[in-house]
C-alpha cells in the first residue's frame, strides 16, 4: 500500500459520507411545493465538492513529500466542512422538513459560517505556503471573493442578495474546475 493510499482512506470515507447526505436529502428538497431554489442551487454546489475534493487530490497520488501531518490534516479537514455544510443543508431528517426556504435561512449562518471557513483554508492551500511553489493567483482571489460573499451571506437573510451568491459561486465552480483544473480524459 502506497502512502496515498493510506491517506485517502479516511478522506474517501468523508467524501463518501457527504456525497450520500447530499443524495439522501435531494429528493425531498426537489419536492414540488416545498423546494426552494436558491436551496437547491447550493445542494448542487455541494454535490459537486465531494466530487472536485476527490479529483483534486489524485494530482498527489505520486508525491510522496508532499504528505505530511499538516497538508493530510488539511485534506481531512476541507472534505469534513462540505460534510457538516451538506448536513445543515439536508437535515438528519430531511423527509420531515416541511418548508426548505424556511430551512435554509435559518441554518445560513451555519452554513455561510462553514463557507467562510472553507473559502480561507482553500485561498490559503492554494498559497502553496506549505509546498515549495510558486502561489496560484486565480484560485486564491476566487476564494477570497467567495469567502466575502459567505460573509455577506452569514450577516443577510435578503434572498436577492442570496441569489447572487449562489449565481456567483455555482458559476465560479462550473468557470474554475470545468475549464481550468479538469484536464481531457484520452482513451
Amino acid at each position: 500500500m502506497t502512502l496515498f493510499e493510506y491517506m485517502s482512506v479516511a478522506i474517501s470515507l468523508v467524501v463518501a459520507l457527504t456525497f450520500a447526505e447530499g443524495l439522501r436529502g435531494l429528493q425531498c428538497a426537489m419536492h414540488p411545493g416545498q423546494r426552494y431554489v436558491i436551496h437547491v442551487a447550493w445542494l448542487f454546489i455541494k454535490l459537486s465538492n465531494p466530487i472536485i475534493i476527490w479529483w483534486s487530490l489524485w494530482g498527489y497520488r505520486e508525491d510522496p513529500e508532499y504528505w505530511n501531518f499538516v497538508t493530510y490534516s488539511m485534506a481531512l479537514i476541507v472534505p469534513s466542512i462540505v460534510y457538516l455544510q451538506m448536513l445543515s443543508l439536508v437535515s438528519h431528517a430531511p423527509h420531515k422538513v416541511p418548508d426548505w426556504r424556511k430551512h435554509f435561512y435559518d441554518q445560513r449562518r451555519w452554513f455561510f459560517g462553514l463557507n467562510v471557513i472553507l473559502g480561507a483554508l482553500v485561498a490559503f492551500m492554494w498559497s502553496n505556503t506549505l509546498l515549495d511553489a510558486p502561489p496560484q493567483l486565480f484560485p486564491i482571489l476566487g476564494y477570497s471573493l467567495l469567502t466575502a460573499l459567505s460573509i455577506a451571506g452569514f450577516v443577510s437573510a435578503n434572498p436577492k442578495l442570496h441569489a447572487v451568491i449562489v449565481a456567483v459561486t455555482g458559476t465560479f465552480t462550473i468557470f474554475f474546475y470545468g475549464v481550468l483544473t479538469f484536464e481531457p480524459i484520452s482513451f
